[in-house]
């Protein structure tokens, strides 16, 4: 007669042993599902460089980023400074020439006022929010304030003086440019490449200036001055005033303030936000008056702006990318999750199975980029969970032909992708969440794996007492 005793004793050696080195095999499959992840992750990527891409390119034809910095009061004046020249022999000597420098004075006094109203332009499967702003500024010159930066021995140009004003792409401006002094004298300003030569790049600083015809020594005035502009995706302001003041409005309820200073006051709403600045002067950094190029520039000055974003809350690359960085313990969680099923049933998993469950998990990431770029993120997050969900729980149903355990495995996938949805959403506490998790998945592991008789020794005790029939 055949031992079934010893027969069934050497099963459960053989299935004990096994499940020790299947839990390396699942440990070195989720590894190995890392390489696809990785690929998913660098498509994300290259989609949302692209996206940016088209941003930038429709945001250029609108205006782009506009950076508003001014308006300034140039003053040259002339003045003997010894330099050293080179004859024709090649000889070197000092000697005294006149040269020509620039004053640059700040408003004593600059209040600015902004409206934004926004619109979304498309193009193929993106959306760029643009803008068209209204800029008032209102305050007040006092070219005394020369005097006091006025190198001994230097006289003033009082008629080469000049107003500057620059914005970061002059093709955005609507209108032309409306400034008046003391409600008498209107400026024209046109585009100049000397006020390139001021600042320290000329990309970056598109001058406009205008002639201050008039002008008298030691003279205050006030000035007011509008134009309107578009741009794209964000609106900086610079402090250009001793004591600046700022208030914005916009319809766009989505906004994103930096720059060096934060608004001082802000009311955000479905219908838009309106946010209030206040630069005191040594908070600004920058000195109401200085001699260009000796001891400070234009391009210093140009730091101390405040901004806003058009920001867009529903970005799906951004979403995509931070679930993502999940993807690897979510996936593990999954395979162990199959993997204790196992271990407390009678129906063994297959390494190939395990490799078509991790599959699967890879193919959501890839779904959730595909369907973020037309349902919307959240949309393209539920579609493509309930997908993956629905493709595993119907192959654990096949695989272990129990109900009960693939009802388990549908929870388990529901409540995984649950915690992944809410880890997207919560960044700030996703890695206090996610080593909570860990934890709880290795408790479980051990939990339910305390009876595995990993070496198989009982099984083999077993086998051996049992009698033979």
């Amino acid at each position: 007669m055949t031992d079934h005793s010893v027969q069934t004793g050497q099963t459960r050696i053989d299935r004990s042993r096994s499940m020790g080195l299947k839990l390396i095999l699942v440990g070195a499959l989720v590894v190995l599902l890392g390489a696809p992840l990785a690929l998913v992750n660098l498509l994300a990527w290259e989609r949302a460089n692209r996206a940016e891409t088209v941003s930038a390119e429709v945001g250029a034809a609108y205006g782009g980023a506009q950076e508003m910095r001014g308006p300034f009061l140039v003053l040259p004046y002339t003045i003997d400074r010894e330099m050293e020249v080179r004859d024709a022999n090649g000889r070197t000597r000092r000697e005294m020439r006149t040269v020509t420098e620039t004053i640059v004075l700040s408003p004593d006094t600059l209040h600015l006022t902004g409206a934004l109203e926004t619109r979304i332009l498309h193009r193929a499967i993106y959306d760029v929010p643009v803008y068209e702003a209204g800029l008032e500024m209102a305050g007040r010159f006092d070219t005394g304030a020369a005097s006091g930066v006025l190198p001994e021995g230097g006289t003033i140009d009082w008629p080469g003086a000049r107003m500057i004003y620059a914005v970061s792409d002059l093709r955005g401006i609507g209108e032309d440019f409306r400034f008046t002094l003391s409600g008498r004298r209107t400026l024209r300003f046109e585009p100049q490449s000397d006020f390139d030569r001021l600042g320290p790049d000329g990309s970056a600083w598109r001058g406009m200036a205008a002639p201050v015809a008039n002008l008298r020594p030691g003279e205050a005035f006030d000035f007011e001055g509008a134009l309107q502009i578009s741009g794209a995706g964000r609106f900086a302001l610079l402090a250009s005033g001793r004591e600046t003041t700022a208030d914005m409005t916009s319809d766009w309820p989505h906004p994103g303030f930096d720059g060096q200073y934060l608004p001082d006051t802000r009311e955000i709403g479905s219908e838009g936000f309106t946010a209030s600045w206040r630069v005191p002067y040594l908070a600004r950094g920058v000195p109401a008056a200085w001699v260009e190029g000796r001891g400070f520039t234009l391009g210093q000055a140009s730091t101390a702006l405040f901004a806003v974003n058009l920001v867009t809350p529903a970005d799906g690359y951004a979403q995509v990318s931070r679930s993502l960085k999940y993807a690897l313990l979510f996936l593990a969680f999954t395979l162990l999750m199959f993997f204790l099923i196992e271990a407390n049933g009678e129906r063994p998993v297959h390494a190939a199975q395990y490799g078509l469950i991790g599959l699967a998990q890879v193919v959501f990431y890839l779904l959730l980029l595909a369907m973020s770029e037309h349902l919307g993120v959240w949309a393209a997050y539920g579609v493509a969970a309930l997908a993956t969900i629905t493709l595993t729980a119907g192959y654990a149903l096949t695989i272990f032909r129990s109900q009960p355990r693939a009802m388990v495995t549908f929870a388990g996938l529901t409540l995984t992708y649950l915690v992944q949805f809410v880890l997207v959403l919560v960044e700030d506490y996703a890695l206090l969440i996610g080593s909570g998790l860990v934890f709880i998945a290795l408790a479980a592991t051990m939990f339910m794996t305390r009876k595995v008789d990993w070496y198989g020794m009982t099984a083999s005790v077993e086998g051996k007492t049992s009698p033979a029939i």
